[in-house]
């Protein structure tokens, strides 16, 4: 009988243990789901925003084992949370891209390469067999543009600064004009390339995205695309704006780019394309590498290069104009 009552007793503080780690991890999540949508009051609840998809899957099993475990009330409200993160993302999945006019197209490729010149020759190779118009090169240093050859057919159409030893590179394969811009009070670069599609002129503003690991980093992020999205309102032709953002596309931060600038994300219609960290699963990786495109433009194809060895991966979108 004292057997009996012990084991009882083992079995009722190992659910006792279950429901409370359950009740933790949805308490928790629910919170990151909630305070995401208050990114613009404090850097860390806009960090939280980038993993809706993340929360809406470790909210919908909680609910799950909740349900059948405990009570079916706590798990319907874990449930509410997954269904609010799953919304938020449903519209990249859901989204339906304008028809693209008869005509050229222009391929852009985004990687930041990390200031790793030791893989500049394999990046090369996949350059040229993937052929776009061009590419931005994000955290390149000397080596990239200094020494060593571009792709066959490329060329670098900008220098890096004097003050600078890494920053953004482009390549293309005709001798583009380009503009270095230097914007917020610590001077951080922006590269105008004047394109076009179907002979209609186009502005690519690529751009590298301070990390904001704390409020300080996160203001002047959040300055840096408020000058960038000043840049796009201000120009006459259509643009693109393509770089490492350091945020993904729920963030207070690109929704502010996004709706300042009257963007569209590339990303609609293609899904969830997470590029960092690459050498994690696809699911625990954050879509930070991103292609914002004016509304007379369209995307026709959107996909992620391979993995480098670095810290993110390419991706390589194609634009057309809209119909």
């Amino acid at each position: 009988m004292a057997a009996k009552r012990g084991t009882s007793a083992s079995v009722a503080v190992g659910q006792g243990l279950v429901g409370f780690g359950l009740v933790a991890i949805g308490v928790v999540a629910t919170l990151a789901t909630l305070l995401g949508f208050f990114g613009s009051t404090w850097w860390l609840f806009d960090y939280a925003a980038n993993f809706r998809p993340h929360l809406a899957v470790v909210l919908l099993l909680v609910s799950l084992a909740y349900s059948l475990l405990f009570s079916k009330a706590t798990g319907l409200f874990f449930m509410a949370m997954a269904i609010i993160n799953g919304l938020v993302v449903l519209p990249l999945y859901a989204g339906n891209p304008a028809q693209a006019a008869a005509g050229d197209d222009l391929t852009i490729v985004s990687f930041n390469v990390d200031q790793r010149s030791s893989i500049r020759a394999t990046t090369n190779t996949w350059i040229e067999l993937v052929e776009p118009d061009i590419v931005v090169l994000v955290n390149a240093n000397d080596d990239w543009v200094r020494t060593g050859a571009p792709p066959l057919s490329y060329q670098y159409v900008n220098d890096l600064p004097l003050d600078r030893t890494f920053g953004i590179s482009v390549l293309a394969r005709e001798d583009l004009d380009s503009e270095i811009i230097r914007v917020t009070q610590i001077r951080d670069m922006v590269v105008r390339v004047e394109a076009s599609i179907a002979d209609e002129p186009i502005a690519v503003y690529a751009v590298q995205s301070r990390t904001s690991s704390n409020q300080g980093d996160a203001d002047l992020r959040d300055k840096y695309f408020e000058e960038v999205a000043l840049m796009v309102r201000r120009d006459s032709v259509p643009a693109v704006v393509v770089g490492d953002f350091q945020s993904g596309p729920w963030s207070h931060t690109f929704r502010k780019l996004q709706s300042d600038a009257d963007l569209v994300d590339s990303l609609e219609g293609y899904g969830i394309q997470t590029t960092y960290p690459a050498d994690r699963w696809a699911f625990l990786r954050l879509p930070f590498d991103n292609l914002l495109h004016s509304e007379e433009l369209t995307t026709v194809d959107r996909y992620l290069g391979p993995t480098f060895g670095v810290k993110h991966r390419p991706i390589v979108v194609k634009l057309a104009l809209a119909a």
